[in-house]
């Protein structure tokens, strides 16, 4: 009697199964278990077995599918190390993972993706952070992760770019990100500021942003007006901080001085403070302390402490913290 050819498929895909059954047996902790569901084609020595052709495998929470694969086993044919080519995938309960190869280390409990990898994850209020880069290292009980290699990273309304990035983890969660750079500078931009350092920090919780080493940031400090509509303020520093709960920006350059930029007003200190309203969005101060020299058009203050005001562009020094007498210089305009 002659067999159609799904029937001879069906037999063949289901010997297939019982294979993978055997040499990758299933014990009572099922959701702890690498079980390989379904392959099309299987080749199996003692302490390998290559699949190909839709691998589909179940592993804790997560749902593998790759077009190729092969399971390292030990001696008694349990699965230690699963490696998966060709744009291979993992979907977990908080994470996706896709890349041109995916290595899954089940004895060290970690995944390393390599060649154009994609990562989604979780913050502990399910928005997405997406993870673009060459190589990936994630966790699979929810630590630490990393990546490396063309690194782009967008959260909400946070884009940044880097060559390398640790993920702390907190309670199971991503809770902050350390971007390096090393052939180039880190940058981070979002809707009111873009910087750039050799290192920035950016906690998931707050938003804010710390920024260490030959830092460079443009902040467009009126939120009520959009950045094409207003003047931003250019800092160098050696350090920054953007606390976007307090609505300040404190730079701090204790060796080279901070150096601002507002239109026409230009100081450098040891530290300065951008300060704005949080409830009416708009900025309020400019503070500059520790051997401050600030000058506009017309004319230029020295003292240990000056202040400028958005409001009416005028400078002042009147904190009793000063120890150095004030200078005010005014300028002759008029000479060439």
């Amino acid at each position: 009697m002659k067999m159609s050819n799904n029937y001879k498929n069906t037999i063949y895909r289901a010997a297939i199964f019982i294979c993978l059954a055997l040499l990758v047996p299933v014990h009572t902790a099922q959701a702890e278990e690498f079980i390989l569901k379904h392959a099309d084609t299987l080749e199996a020595s003692k302490n390998e077995v290559i699949v190909n052709g839709n691998i589909l495998i179940n592993y804790k929470d997560a749902i593998i599918e790759a077009p190729e694969g092969k399971i390292i086993t030990d001696d008694t044919g349990k699965p230690i190390k699963a490696v998966f080519e060709k744009r291979a995938k993992i979907k977990m309960t908080d994470r996706f993972l896709v890349a041109d190869q995916i290595t899954v280390n089940i004895k060290e409990q970690t995944l390393f993706a390599e060649g154009n990898s994609i990562s989604e994850l979780d913050d502990k209020d399910k928005n997405k952070i997406t993870i673009s880069s060459n190589y990936q290292e994630l966790h699979w009980s929810g630590e630490n992760a990393s990546a490396k290699g063309n690194l782009k990273t967008t959260y909400k309304d946070t884009l940044v770019t880097a060559d390398e990035v640790l993920i702390i983890y907190k309670n199971k969660k991503p809770n902050e990100a350390i971007f390096y750079g090393i052939n180039s500078k880190a940058t981070i931009k979002q809707p009111n500021h873009h910087t750039s350092a050799n290192s920035i920090t950016f906690n998931l919780d707050t938003h804010g942003v710390k920024a260490s080493g030959d830092v460079n940031n443009v902040s467009w400090p009126d939120d009520t007006k959009n950045t094409i509509e207003q003047d931003p303020v250019f800092v160098t520093a050696e350090d920054l901080f953007i606390d976007n709960e307090l609505g300040k920006i404190t730079a701090t350059s204790p060796n080279k001085k901070v150096k601002l930029i507002y239109q026409d007003t230009k100081g450098e200190s040891l530290k300065a403070y951008l300060v704005k309203n949080l409830t009416t969005g708009k900025p309020e101060q400019i503070i500059f302390i520790g051997n401050a020299q600030v000058s506009q058009i017309d004319k230029e203050l020295i003292s240990e402490e000056v202040v400028f005001n958005f409001a009416d562009k005028k400078l002042t020094s009147n904190t009793i913290i000063n120890k150095r007498p004030k200078t005010l210089i005014y300028k002759d305009n008029a000479k060439p």
